[in-house]
């Protein structure tokens, strides 16, 4: 396949004529000469530049990368492939392509792989997942500002870094479940979340005791741990709860991934919900309608997420506005049979 560097040969004119003519056929900047010769070889020999690369001189690629920091396949993952479907959604609406980068590692930051592809492109999504600290977010933006890439972050930060971010106020979300499992008489109220490390997790935890404070209830510690997402944790907990004499009378989970091993843990013990333990979740997208009872819960919105975060990434990518949004989307309470 002929390059630029054949045209000029052939051509005996300078690689910077050929970009100019290849890019421009009508450029001033090359006789009208040299502009029909450069043209008569490149066609002789085949050679048409890259699209990326006319892009990139034309200032935008029209393509979007995306960051998942996550080693395992993404699209198994039933938030992230719905978060991807709304990014979708939005750049086809508006014309842009999407390039999805390979996390090569099973650090929560991104890769200085990943940034040099950035380079290429006309701004980026970060996606945070489970394996991103609050610390590895904070290295990101850093890495991303200092190279001057638009990116608009999406999931789970809270710090008070001034960038782009589309997400869910986890406060709240902790203190409206505080709140509405007290109003439904609650005194003994356990929360359940998932990653220690999580940015999510404190913040939810910040609510819920706040949630609690708020209707006169107490928190107890002994009534609340960080999951790890492990099966076997979650069982033993709420096996412990149930063996001492002044067991909790609602469960706040605070993510859907972690429901179906409480559901089966509560029935292993024989115990009926809601009758004698209600559950409240906070999930991505549908609700699993294989449980029994159906569950009620926080219904976080991962389509509308994705789409919002493209919309505004193009429109940074557009204006070149300095200014920066941080956008909160509603979770809407489902009221179903759990609670």
């Amino acid at each position: 396949m002929a390059t630029i560097y054949d045209v000029a040969r052939a051509a005996q004119v300078s690689i910077a004529a050929v970009s100019l003519v290849m890019n421009n056929p009508k450029t001033p900047r090359v006789g009208a000469r040299k502009r029909e010769q450069i043209l008569e070889v490149a066609a002789k020999l085949g050679y048409a530049p890259s699209g990326l690369a006319q892009a990139l001189s034309r200032g935008s690629a029209r393509i979007l990368g995306l960051v998942v920091p996550m080693r395992d396949p993404i699209f198994f993952n039933n938030f992230i492939a719905a978060v991807l479907s709304g990014i979708q959604s939005c750049v086809m609406e508006h014309g842009y392509h999407l390039m999805i980068y390979s996390h090569s590692t099973m650090s929560g930051r991104i890769t200085k792989g990943e940034l040099t592809q950035s380079r290429f492109v006309d701004g980026v999504i970060v996606l945070n997942t489970r394996l991103c600290s609050l610390q590895d977010m904070k290295e990101s933006i850093c890495d991303l500002n200092e190279a001057r890439i638009p990116f608009v972050m999406t999931n789970c930060y809270a710090g008070e870094d001034k960038i782009n971010y589309v997400g869910v106020d986890d406060f709240e979300l902790g203190r409206r479940g505080a709140e509405y499992l007290a109003d439904k008489g609650h005194s003994r109220i356990a929360l359940i979340c998932g990653a220690a490390k999580s940015p999510m997790t404190p913040q939810i935890l910040s609510g819920f005791k706040s949630g609690l404070s708020n209707v006169g209830r107490r928190f107890d510690s002994k009534l609340y741990f960080p999951s790890e997402y492990n099966p076997a944790v979650i069982h033993d907990k709420i096996i412990s709860w149930f063996s001492h004499p002044n067991p909790p009378t609602a469960i706040y989970c605070a993510d859907g991934q972690m429901v179906p091993d409480v559901y089966r843990t509560v029935e292993e013990l024989r115990l009926r919900i809601p009758e004698d333990v209600s559950v409240l979740g906070r999930e991505y997208g549908t609700a699993d309608t294989s449980l029994k009872p159906q569950l009620t819960t926080f219904a976080i919105q991962p389509f509308e997420m994705g789409k919002k975060a493209a919309e505004l990434l193009i429109e940074k990518v557009q204006t070149r506005s300095a200014k920066v949004r941080r956008i909160y989307l509603d979770a809407p309470l489902i009221m179903r049979d759990s609670a």
